[in-house]
């Protein structure tokens, strides 16, 4: 069914008036949350536009393929700043860099700290950070972390991070992890990828 033909039948069915009214309500929630966050985040944004970077919102940074090395310690020093759980996700996410390699014990120690296992939130951003973060030099914590099954999915991008480490124990764990249940698609995905290439 096309959205023409739903908004029709929703005419046809005299809900049209209950439809418009839910969604103007439901748009202009979305809108006062939207300024909530801006507002919760303009000390950051603040900081971040003083250091030279363009953004209106820690998203922009998610979402921006240019390198921002000197961002990092920014990011960092909000991160435990009482923001909105949304904000604080996007400041991990934003930290999902390898430029954030120095931070590795304290992005690690964040990350373990989270109780959520749901692939959402605080602990999933800061896993896409652990992961984004990891190299060689810390392959032993990363496998740790990636064997860990207490943290659900939000290991599955250790995963990839080991995949792209060159050293025999990566590639052992990797083979282990073949039988976890969270991650064995992960595995299967990595491995099929490598042999591509």
């Amino acid at each position: 069914m096309t959205l023409a033909e739903h908004h029709a039948r929703l005419k046809a069915e005299g809900k049209w008036d209950e439809y418009v009214a839910r969604k103007k309500e439901r748009d202009e929630a979305i809108a006062l949350k939207a300024r909530e966050y801006a507002q919760a985040e303009a000390p950051l944004v603040q900081e971040l536009r003083a250091a030279g970077a363009q953004v209106s919102s820690v998203w922009d940074l998610v979402n921006t393929k240019a390198r921002y090395p000197k961002l990092v310690p920014i990011l960092f020093a909000h991160l435990d700043r009482p923001y909105p759980e949304r904000v604080r996700e996007g400041i991990a996410r934003a930290l999902a860099v390898p430029e954030s390699r120095f931070l590795w014990d304290e992005l690690v120690s964040r990350y373990l700290a989270e109780t959520d296992t749901t692939t959402s939130g605080m602990k999933w951003a800061l896993h896409l950070a652990v992961a984004a973060a990891a190299d060689a030099t810390v392959v032993d914590a990363l496998i740790g972390l990636a064997c860990d099954r207490r943290h659900g999915r939000n290991r599955a991008l250790f995963v990839d991070a080991l995949a792209g480490i060159d050293d025999p124990r990566a590639k052992a764990a990797l083979e282990e992890l073949e039988s976890d249940p969270d991650l064995a698609d992960d595995v299967r995905r990595v491995t099929k990828k490598r042999r591509r290439s």
